[in-house]
């Protein structure tokens, strides 16, 4: 009975040790990409040549290209993401197969941040309409707006880097912009 129980304590204590093991090498294996994604688009150059692939990407069409512009911005930050990867929904499986936990907090955005909307009912249970990069908040301590980047140019005066209102349904030129349903890191 004593050797039972001594394998089975050291059965469950390797288990543990396991999955912490793996979840800091989880959190280790990408430790500086939203800083090195914040780096990168600062850069307009870097920002328009994204933006340029991005339409490439998708037949030429800047319309619904959020995707493409964000998986072209990861692979220029050494981050594998295949070509064929389109929409939300493959996005937000991809970077969960890579360790990345969804946050719903926006206080707790960082510089280069991978943020997703909620879906076209306003629900953050669905797929989210919209992926972007946050670069920071537009007045330090207020939550509201913030300085994002994506492939939205066309309804921000043809800037890639542009103010957000992340809390509430806006519009801009004449389209419906969804709110902030969570962030990835």
């Amino acid at each position: 009975m004593k050797k039972v129980m001594l394998i089975l304590l050291v059965v469950v204590f390797t288990s543990i040790v396991v999955i912490v093991i793996k979840n800091s090498i989880i959190q280790n294996e990408y430790p500086h990409l939203n800083e090195n994604i914040y780096g990168f688009l600062q850069d307009k150059g870097k920002r328009t040549d994204v933006y340029n692939t991005s339409v490439k990407l998708n037949k030429g069409s800047s319309k619904n290209t959020c995707v493409y512009f964000l998986s072209e911005v990861l692979r220029k930050n050494n981050f594998n993401v295949p070509l064929e990867t389109s929409n939300t929904e493959q996005m937000i499986s991809l970077l969960s197969h890579k360790g990345f936990k969804k946050q719903s907090n926006y206080k707790k955005l960082m510089p280069g941040d991978i943020c997703f909307t909620t879906d076209a009912n306003g629900q953050q249970s669905g797929f989210p309409t919209h992926t972007y990069v946050f670069m920071k908040w537009v007045k330090e301590g207020s939550y509201d707006y913030a300085y994002i980047c994506d492939n939205q140019a066309k309804d921000y005066k043809g800037k890639i880097y542009h103010t957000r209102n992340i809390n509430i349904t806006v519009k801009s030129n004449g389209l419906a912009k969804d709110p902030f349903a969570f962030f990835m890191r």
